[in-house]
């Protein structure tokens, strides 16, 4: 109804009415409005809160997405006989064999190159060719005791330069009585000796030509010179200049070839003078373990020939 419809007496209240209305709505308004205030100030408080709890909550496998209810459906159970990558069978691991042991390596292999300083040469192995001759041969700086000059390889000279050297400071005299023989020399070596003795005796103590250290130009033989008990022989072994050798050999690269008790390997019997170079670090393993060069490098005994008669016919 408007105001000009209104009787006198309504028409004085009508200002009243419309103040009391005024009132009614500035109070809801300020009622609403201290509620959205008050909802939005516990919002602010509770909602980080009820955040920091659904974290904590959280697995480590869980995701967000998991939460909110949208994971994806889970898998089905694997075949039997199928393995679980969650769940290791912990029976088969205790079944499983042990990982076999790395082969230990060794310091060098046997070669069959006659430029090696680690060639092989025994009754079963001969040199290729037979009449080989180094190309790097010298004399060494050391005591002889023949006038004529003996030689060996350049490495091999070096380093028993080195040995008689560090003997004498320890003082232990020693000397070079031989070295390089050529196949030539070999073979007139073992011919004086098989003319004499037939076969089986001078292949227990001279190496057939093409088949000796010695033509390596990696052999060497030393004596106690001045040792007036064992000028050479087996009794070297018993003497102080034997005894440091034996010792020391292999710290300059040398092994004593033909050790004691190893006829049936090396096919040689014990000669406690013969040194053969092969380097310090084959040197070392090889006296360390107490081997024969046969034995370091795997090889098979070499107790005899494979051909019953030597040939005596110059190449």
């Amino acid at each position: 109804m408007s105001e000009a419809q209104l009787t006198p007496d309504g028409r004085r209240q009508w200002p009243e009415q419309q103040a009391r209305r005024a009132r009614v709505y500035r109070r809801r308004r300020v009622l609403v409005a201290a509620l959205t205030i008050g909802a939005l100030l516990l919002a602010g408080y509770f909602l980080p809160r009820a955040w920091d709890a659904v974290r904590a909550g959280l697995t480590g496998d869980q995701t967000l997405s998991e939460v909110r209810g949208d994971q994806l459906p889970e898998a089905e159970d694997p075949a039997p006989g199928a393995e679980s990558s969650a769940e290791p069978d912990s029976g088969a691991e205790a079944d499983a064999e042990p990982s076999p042991e790395p082969t230990p390596v060794r310091a060098s292999d046997p070669s069959w190159d006659p430029d090696s300083i680690h060639v092989l040469v025994n009754p079963q192995n001969s040199l290729d060719p037979e009449d080989h001759a180094p190309s790097d041969l010298e004399a060494p700086d050391v005591r002889m005791t023949t006038e004529n000059q003996l030689l060996l390889r350049r490495p091999a000279a070096e380093a028993l330069a080195q040995l008689i050297d560090a003997a004498a400071q320890d003082g232990q005299v020693l000397a070079m009585t031989s070295g390089y023989r050529s196949y030539a020399a070999q073979l007139e070596l073992y011919a004086n000796r098989h003319s004499a003795v037939g076969t089986e005796e001078t292949d227990e103590l001279v190496a057939r030509p093409g088949y000796s250290e010695h033509q390596t130009g990696l052999a060497a033989d030393v004596i106690s010179i001045d040792n007036p008990d064992c000028i050479q022989g087996h009794c070297f072994a018993d003497t102080p200049e034997g005894q440091w050798v034996a010792e020391h050999a292999a710290d300059h690269g040398f092994v004593i070839r033909y050790p004691e008790g190893a006829e049936e390997i090396t096919g040689y019997e014990f000669e406690p003078w013969h040194l053969r170079y092969v380097g310090q670090d084959t040197a070392g393993e090889v006296a360390a373990q107490g081997l024969t060069l046969e034995e370091y490098w795997d090889q098979p005994a070499a107790a005899e020939y494979d051909v019953a008669e030597p040939d005596l016919s110059a190449p």
